[in-house]
């Protein structure tokens, strides 16, 4: 559980902390959209949805969603390329 701050900071005091929460969501951001294409990757290329779902901090069902999500996306960027 998180203690309660004595008192709020300052908006000076607190823009230190607010560029370190935006660059760690900027980062994760994108560590996520790697990991999910990845995932899609690696459906196509033939590895089981369970060898997957063991690799990622997802389930096989979760694994098979994001794969699915990513394959429209692309078809639906391919699409539009035409």
């Amino acid at each position: 559980m998180t203690g309660r701050p004595d008192k709020l900071l300052d908006d000076r005091e607190r823009q230190p902390w607010l560029r370190k929460l935006d660059r760690a969501t900027a980062a994760h951001e994108a560590s996520r959209k790697r990991l999910d294409e990845l995932i899609a990757d690696a459906r196509t290329a033939g590895v089981p949805l369970t060898a997957i779902a063991d690799h990622v901090p997802y389930s096989r069902e979760w694994a098979r969603r994001i794969a699915d999500q990513i394959d429209a996306q692309r078809e639906q960027a391919s699409g539009a390329d035409q």
